[in-house]
Formats: C-alpha cells, sequence, structure tokens
C-alpha cells in the first residue's frame, strides 16, 4: 500500500512533495550509499596520488556530494512522473542521468584541476570531461535503474494531486492556461530551436576562426551555444507557452524581459566557459596578463551585452511570429471545422423537416386505401415505402450522389405513389447524354417531385403529366427542371410551390453551394408549375474522382 510520509519536522513538506515511499529518506540514504561507495573505491584506487594533495581532499568530497545531489534531483524528476508506462520513464531515466553526468564532469573536472600535475587546455579538457562523462555514466543509470525498481506501480496519493492542483491553479491565475491559445507545439518549437542555435554554432566559429582564434576552442562554442538553447527552452516553457493567453502587447513586453534576463545568463555561461572552466590565457594589457576574475566580468558586460542582446531579441521576435503564426492556422482550422459542422447541422434539420412531411403523406395514402379495402395496394405500397426510408437511411444530408443515382432513388418515390394514383400520374424523364455522373445533392429531387403530387396530381382526376429534365446549358452548368401539367383547369394554383419543401431546397443549394446555385419556380402558360435547379456540373470519374467540368480539355 503506497503512504505518504508523515514525518514531522522541517522535511514534512519534502515528504508530502515526493509523495510516496522508497521516500525522500530512502532515496538520500540510497544516493549517498551509491557515491559513498564509489569515492571509497576512487580514493582506494587513486591514494597515492590523492596523498600528495590530503589539503585538497574536500574537492574531491565536494565532487562525488554534487553527483549524489544531482541524483536525488533525477530519482524526484522520476517520481513526478508515476503515471508514465515504464518503457517511458526509462528513457526518461536514461535522458537525465546523460544531463546530470554531463553537470558532474565539467563541475568535477574544474574542482579537481588543481590536483592534477599537468593543466589541460582546449581540446585535451574536453576529451577529459568527456572521458569522466563515459566513466561516470553507469553510476547515475544504475542509481536510476534502482530507483525506479523501488517505485514500481505507486499510485499518486491524494495529498500530492491536491497540492499539484493547487499550485497549477495558481500558475494559471497568474500566467493564463497553457493551451488557451493555442501555439506551436513540441516539433515546431523544437525545428526552430534545432535550427536557430546551429545557425548560431555555425557564425559563431566562423568568426572566431576568422578573428584568429584557437580553432580547437570550438568546444567552448558549441557548449554556450548549448546553454543558450536550455535556456530559452526554459523561457519557452516557463514563460511563454504559459502566457499564450495573454494580448500581444503584453507578450511582447514579457518577451523583451526574458531577452534581457537570458542575455544576462548567456554573459556569464561565456564567462564560466572561457574564464573558469579550463580558462584560455588572460587577456594582455599594458604587458601584462588582466584579472579574469569577477571584476573582468562586470567590466566585459557592457560590451557583451551590446554584442548579444540582438540574439536573444531576434530569437524572441521569431518566437511570437512562428507562436502566433501556428495559432492562427489552428485557429482558422477551428473556424473551418465549425463552419462544417454548423452546416451539417442545418442540413440534417432540414432533412429532419423533410422526411416526417413526406412520411406524414404516405401514411395518411396508406391509410386511405386500407379505408378503400384496398388492402393489396396498401401492402405493396408499404413494402415500397419501407425500400426507400432504407435507402434515405443510407446516405447523409450532405452526401452527393450521381444523377442517375439519384433518379433511381425517385423511382423509389414514385413507384409509392404509383400504386396511390395508377394511370393519373404520368411520370417522364430525360437525362441530356453525358450528364448523368453529375454529382447532385442526396434527394434534392424529391421534395419537387413530391409538390408535383400534392398540388397537380391529387387535385384532379385527369392524368398529370410530370416531366423531368435534365441538361447542361453551358460548360461547367447542370440544369434539371421538374414541370407538370397542373390540375387541368388551366389556372395555376396559388399554392404551387410553397410550402416546406422548396424552402428547404433553398436552404441546402445555399449552404452547399452558396452564390453557385440557384433555383427558380413559377407556373406554367398551361396552368402548371415549373421548378428548375442551376448548378455547378461536377462529375465523377471512372476512378471515383470528383472532376470539374469547367476545367474540361
Amino acid at each position: 500500500m503506497h503512504m505518504p510520509f508523515a514525518q514531522p519536522g522541517p522535511s514534512g513538506w519534502i515528504n508530502a512533495r515526493w509523495g510516496a515511499s522508497p521516500g525522500f529518506l530512502t532515496v538520500v540514504a540510497l544516493s549517498f550509499g551509491f557515491w559513498g561507495s564509489f569515492s571509497l573505491l576512487a580514493l582506494a584506487a587513486n591514494w597515492e596520488s590523492i596523498s600528495a594533495h590530503l589539503p585538497m581532499l574536500w574537492r574531491f568530497v565536494l565532487a562525488d556530494g554534487i553527483g549524489a545531489l544531482l541524483s536525488i534531483a533525477i530519482a524526484w524528476r522520476l517520481s513526478e512522473v508515476r503515471g508514465w508506462t515504464a518503457p517511458a520513464r526509462l528513457v526518461l531515466a536514461a535522458a537525465l542521468s546523460l544531463v546530470g553526468v554531463t553537470i558532474y564532469a565539467c563541475l568535477a573536472a574544474f574542482l579537481i584541476a588543481p590536483m592534477r600535475a599537468d593543466r589541460l587546455d582546449g581540446i585535451a579538457a574536453g576529451i577529459h570531461v568527456l572521458q569522466m562523462m563515459f566513466k561516470h555514466y553507469w553510476i547515475f543509470i544504475a542509481h536510476a535503474g534502482f530507483f525506479l525498481l523501488l517505485d514500481q506501480d505507486r499510485p499518486v496519493p491524494a495529498e500530492k494531486q491536491a497540492e499539484d492542483a493547487r499550485f497549477e491553479a495558481l500558475r494559471t491565475a497568474m500566467l493564463g492556461k497553457d493551451e488557451a491559445v493555442a501555439g506551436m507545439n513540441a516539433r515546431w518549437f523544437w525545428t526552430f530551436q534545432g535550427v536557430f542555435w546551429g545557425g548560431m554554432f555555425v557564425f559563431s566559429t566562423a568568426n572566431a576562426i576568422n578573428s584568429g582564434e584557437n580553432a580547437l576552442n570550438i568546444w567552448r562554442i558549441a557548449m554556450v551555444e548549448s546553454i543558450g538553447l536550455v535556456m530559452t527552452a526554459l523561457a519557452h516553457h516557463l514563460a511563454m507557452a504559459p502566457s499564450r493567453a495573454w494580448p500581444l502587447y503584453r507578450r511582447a513586453a514579457l518577451a523583451l524581459t526574458c531577452a534581457i534576463a537570458l542575455t544576462l545568463t548567456y554573459i556569464v555561461s561565456i564567462w564560466v566557459c572561457y574564464y573558469v572552466i579550463f580558462p584560455v590565457p588572460a587577456p594582455i594589457r599594458y604587458g601584462e596578463p588582466i584579472d579574469t576574475g569577477f571584476g573582468f566580468l562586470l567590466y566585459m558586460t557592457p560590451r557583451w551585452l551590446f554584442l548579444n542582446f540582438p540574439v536573444f531579441v531576434g530569437w524572441s521576435g521569431f518566437y511570437l511570429a512562428l507562436d502566433t503564426a501556428r495559432r492562427l492556422r489552428v485557429q482558422e482550422r477551428q473556424i473551418y471545422n465549425s463552419i462544417m459542422l454548423a452546416q451539417e447541422s442545418q442540413l440534417k434539420m432540414l432533412r429532419f423537416q423533410l422526411n416526417p412531411h413526406f412520411l406524414f403523406n404516405t401514411l395518411n395514402a396508406i391509410s386511405t386505401l386500407l379505408l378503400d379495402n384496398r388492402n393489396e395496394e396498401a401492402d405493396v405500397m408499404l413494402t415500397r415505402l419501407s425500400r426507400f426510408l432504407r435507402f434515405t437511411l443510407d446516405v447523409a444530408p450532405d452526401d452527393q450522389m450521381t444523377l442517375s443515382q439519384e433518379l433511381d432513388a425517385q423511382q423509389l418515390y414514385l413507384d409509392i405513389e404509383s400504386t396511390r394514383f395508377g394511370e393519373r400520374l404520368d411520370v417522364s424523364i430525360d437525362v441530356e447524354p453525358g450528364v448523368e455522373n453529375a454529382l447532385v445533392p442526396t434527394l434534392i429531387l424529391q421534395p419537387l417531385l413530391e409538390n408535383a403530387v400534392k398540388y397537380a396530381v391529387s387535385r384532379t382526376i385527369e392524368p398529370v403529366k410530370v416531366h423531368v429534365r435534365a441538361r447542361s446549358p453551358e460548360p461547367g452548368r447542370l440544369q434539371i427542371s421538374v414541370r407538370d401539367t397542373g390540375g387541368g383547369n388551366g389556372q395555376p394554383l396559388p399554392s404551387s410551390g410553397g410550402g416546406v419543401g422548396l424552402s428547404n431546397i433553398r436552404s441546402r443549394l445555399e449552404v452547399l453551394y452558396g452564390e453557385r446555385a440557384s433555383m427558380t419556380a413559377a407556373s406554367t402558360e398551361a396552368g402548371g408549375f415549373e421548378v428548375v435547379l442551376d448548378l455547378p456540373l461536377t462529375t465523377v470519374r471512372r476512378n471515383g474522382e470528383e472532376y470539374d467540368a469547367r476545367f474540361a480539355g
């Protein structure tokens, strides 16, 4: 059972933050036990050379103490990701161990340098640091591995979850939510980092060589630019990314503040890499080398600030530009998805209006047949209705189908009405060759045919002709017309073309095509009614791809 620590005293907050056994004290004991054993072995193996510098033994012990503290920090970080999978935690442990051993090797080389008989400089110093990294990496990775073995299947306690929630609420109140406004993702950010700081390394190296600097100092340039990369990454995660919800002018002010802080830190790293860790020969003034201590750093700060501040201002500018571009791209996609969702919802609403309308008319017709004891005809109509409804369930309101498929679907509806009206309904279809593969919205003709049946066929005992015609009046356009001969009395009906059907067609065409499509409806001179749809002509090739007829060769 995973239990939080309850020891009293100043370490209580550490135990609460650690949150779980093996606990802080156990990890401290494990870390110093590891490094204490290593120190004893190293002392025994190198006692002859170390005994000549006993007053400096504290440097040796301090270096290994730093290693123990770095191991504790790695274990602390691994305890924060207990929700990760085991392979992911192992990869993180390897990466953190590499960072830890790099810091340890640089500091240890600096501390132990006075104990060496020879003084290393240039490429020899870099090789020595790499050798120390290679020898000590196994200590860091073994320590992390033992910690992971002890820390298996440890759930995060409720106390730590509550504390994390309070910390996140405070940070959100100060900086806003991380994802309140979208910005650069990890791939974009690290690509930008690699390109920017890789370019800085190339530029600094070329400038150093042109200035006559020793080419063996390239490792120092690489270390300084790596520090710049790490610092800007921290600025991204700790300041810039959490402030994406801020107005642009506030983010620009924050970026300028970060640029000043980053420049000062970068200047200190230059001083450390060139004049503290394996220092280069001191500059000569008045024939004597000058002191390169802290006073030299203060003296050189204005000049170095002038030279390096534009670098971080440039980084901040590029960062804001890319982050804003990424944010706008995500917002455009969100707006597009919202528009498409709204269109889909509107189309579904229109279809939901049509289907009950048609179903009511058909069921009313079936009821009439049953009242007239025309049971066989009612059974046939029910069968055809089920086929037609099954088809409507298989298509989406924003789908498109070829004109030939649309006419086949409407034939199911006409079969239903033919059962009811018999010879009074005379339908003819005229399709111009070449347009049968034109794409049209699903069931776009059904309300037109339904209106013809309702307002013409059902109001007369005379045969009514319904003529469906499809043609291409000009390249890139499709024209579909539905005409009926009316009730036969030579006078148009005032209600012809009204109601839900035609208004829904207008709305669907507006949603799908905008101004590229139109619908006209008018009474004919013979007393009938005609509706004409004018649509863009888009056909389907044999391979199933859409093809715009306006670009035909």
